[in-house]
């Protein structure tokens, strides 16, 4: 085996290997030369002359080696089409449960054929506006005015009782909000009723006000999905003859579970592509 050397000023000749030989080589010409390379698509470079420095000329070509790029999808339709539109033998789907996120990895590893994984798709379901009212106030406590307001201004949300049952009472909180309540209690109809005492040109009268002990919701978890019957509870405390109220949605993370679960078997039975429980990035 030939070996070659430079020379130092300070140490002298000093060997050096076959790359730095033909490096120094090439740059002896005193033009760019391209470095051959014998795997398929592992780039073209040159060595430019000043530093024997190595460029990449993949800037040059008609178009990229490979796809590099990273892919934010909205909704549970885009990402599917996405993924059918690139997906090959080597694509893989995870789902990560704790971030509720999809991540679809294009170009992921093959036994034995490493790869770069640049090319990934992730989609992350956005909560439905509706939902997330609802949970903004979940289990907050409400004056009496505040509580029949949002229940005016929510009532396209709300499966059950009626609309217009329901409206009545709102409207009817809202405008005796002066009045003294003395009691409140639940009747066997599952209503609960609140008894209050009014001055009416100096002569008292009393009243009764009925409100639902329960109200089921029709709306979706996410944007553009499936809506559920989600049940929530109507809390209340009087407390110096004044009434507060609060909402109690039962088990609201079930929900997102199982519309997160929905969605995960969809891009299942679409893509084709089982979905691994899991993430491409260390916690």
């Amino acid at each position: 085996m030939s070996r070659d050397y430079q020379y130092n000023e300070t140490k002298g000749p000093v060997e050096i290997g076959d790359v730095q030989s033909a490096i120094a080589a090439g740059a002896a010409l005193g033009e760019p030369r391209t470095v051959p390379t014998e795997l398929p698509g592992a780039g073209v470079f040159t060595v430019v002359p000043k530093d024997y420095a190595v460029k990449d000329l993949e800037s040059f070509l008609p178009r990229p080696r490979r796809i590099q790029q990273q892919v934010w999808l909205y909704d549970t339709d885009s990402f599917i089409s996405y993924v059918k539109e690139f997906m090959s033998g080597s694509t893989l789907i995870f789902f990560d449960a704790q971030q509720e996120e999809f991540n679809a990895a294009f170009d992921y590893h093959e036994i034995d054929k490493p790869s770069w994984c640049e090319h990934q798709a992730t989609y992350k379901p956005r909560r439905s506006v509706e939902f997330e009212t609802w949970m903004g106030v979940n289990r907050k406590q409400l004056t009496q005015v505040e509580f029949a307001r949002f229940l005016e201004e929510n009532l396209p949300d709300i499966a059950e009782p009626k609309s217009a049952e329901l409206l009545e009472a709102a409207l009817r909180f809202e405008a005796k909000k002066n009045v003294t309540f003395s009691s409140g209690m639940r009747l066997d109809n599952g209503q609960i009723q609140f008894q209050y005492d009014e001055d009416v040109r100096n002569t008292p009268q009393k009243g009764t006000i009925e409100l639902p002990a329960q109200i089921v919701l029709g709306i979706s978890v996410h944007m553009n999905g499936p809506a559920y019957r989600i049940p929530v509870r109507l809390r209340w405390r009087l407390q110096d003859s004044k009434l507060c109220f609060w909402f109690e949605i039962v088990r609201p993370h079930k929900f997102v579970e199982d519309a997160l679960s929905e969605i995960r078997q969809r891009i299942e039975k679409e893509t084709a592509i089982p979905l691994l429980v899991g993430s491409t990035e260390k916690e």
